[in-house]
């Protein structure tokens, strides 16, 4: 899968765009606020649906205008497909080939990308809702039906806490349904992270031994045990019946999992406490390494690959390994640079550059 076509209509400075890109490397030059960060956002819209800035639509769209369109031409197993996004300022339309698709889960696997951006080695240190979304909008893309299961399980906390807070008037029986959905629900979220886990850590860790020279060791905890599904319930089941008192006190769902927190470690010593801004950035370096190699594996080829000015951040050796990485792949990558010469180009194929100034990109 790669995109073949990009077009955009309104999206932020961009007032107009219309560009055909390799399917190898496309690279966009330019100085920083002209629009560089903002076309590779519209790209990684077409596959996840919403923006890596965590902002609304209204962000989105050009100065005094009312709606914007991203439209995208991919090729998919030798056929082409068109997927397109008209964001207004409350609402979001998605067409695939000029039909509202049935599942729109089935945009992330079918149409994945990885991003890596320097504003995301804030995640070690952020707050714990930041590293949960990451872990599964990594999931989202091998497991497009994680999404309906997400959902389902953020509507039933949203009504239990709604049932705790007003617990005086609440039956029993009422709750108890709530709880066992909850319970039922809140398990499954659990099983699909631990699953999806156990397949990215040993590429994470091999990611990580070769970015350190093998000086360095990196893991990835998640902090509930557990086996299979039944016994992540049994687990809720009991967490709740001990944090009762309290939930009813503040009328708020104290455990499951919207409350994980993955933990990080580097040298078996968690991350966010001791880690190094290096040794952060290499972790992260290393989770999307592994994102990519296991997208590869589950779903049989490779995602596309945004770069958002991620080689200033990195260091020789560094560089090094990840320009190694993207050759090694057959993956399209979107590069965003402010100098040519920041950039390790030998030997990349297909390699194309636009200049990007005051929202027009124009093709070298």
């Amino acid at each position: 899968m790669y995109l073949k076509r990009l077009k955009l209509f309104n999206f932020r400075n961009i007032a107009g765009a219309d560009i055909g890109v390799s399917p190898g490397f496309n690279i966009f030059l330019g100085d920083n606020a002209q629009g560089k960060t903002n076309t590779l956002e519209a790209i990684y819209l077409l596959g996840h649906l919403k923006s890596f800035r965590r902002v609304g639509n209204m962000e989105m769209i050009g100065p005094c205008e009312l709606r914007s369109r991203i439209h995208g031409e991919f090729f998919c197993q030798d056929m082409l497909t068109r997927l397109e996004l008209t964001l207004g300022r409350e609402t979001k339309t998605i067409l695939l080939d000029g039909k509202i698709p049935e599942h729109a889960g089935a945009i992330f696997s079918r149409y994945s990308s990885v991003l890596f951006s320097p504003e995301e080695v804030g995640i070690v240190k952020g707050s714990p809702a930041g590293r949960r979304a990451m872990l599964d909008r990594a999931i989202c893309q091998t497991d497009p039906l994680f999404l309906d299961r997400a959902r389902a399980f953020q509507r039933c906390l949203k009504q239990r806490n709604a049932l705790l807070k007003n617990i005086a008037q609440v039956s029993t029986t009422v709750l108890d349904s709530w709880n066992e959905e909850f319970i039922k629900t809140g398990a499954r979220i659990r099983f699909d992270r631990h699953r999806y886990l156990q397949r990215l850590v040993p590429r994470l860790k091999d990611a990580y031994r070769h970015i350190a020279n093998g000086l360095e060791t990196a893991d990835l905890i998640y902090p509930i045990e557990g086996h299979s599904q039944e016994s992540y319930e049994d687990g809720l089941r009991r967490d709740m019946q001990q944090l009762r008192t309290r939930e009813t006190q503040y009328g708020v769902s104290l455990a499951g999992p919207h409350r994980d927190d993955p933990i990080f470690l580097v040298n078996e010593r968690p991350l966010a406490q001791y880690g190094s801004q290096g040794q952060q950035r290499s972790f992260m370096l290393a989770f999307k390494t592994a994102q990519v190699l296991d997208l590869e594996a589950a779903c049989g080829r490779s995602p596309l690959l945004l770069l958002d000015d991620m080689t200033s951040e990195l260091d020789q050796h560094r560089q090094a390994f990840f320009f190694q990485f993207l050759q090694d792949r057959t993956s399209q990558v979107f590069v965003t640079a402010t100098e040519i010469g920041l950039l390790r180009l030998e030997g990349l194929k297909e390699l194309r550059i636009f200049h990007v100034e005051n929202g027009v990109l124009r093709d070298n």
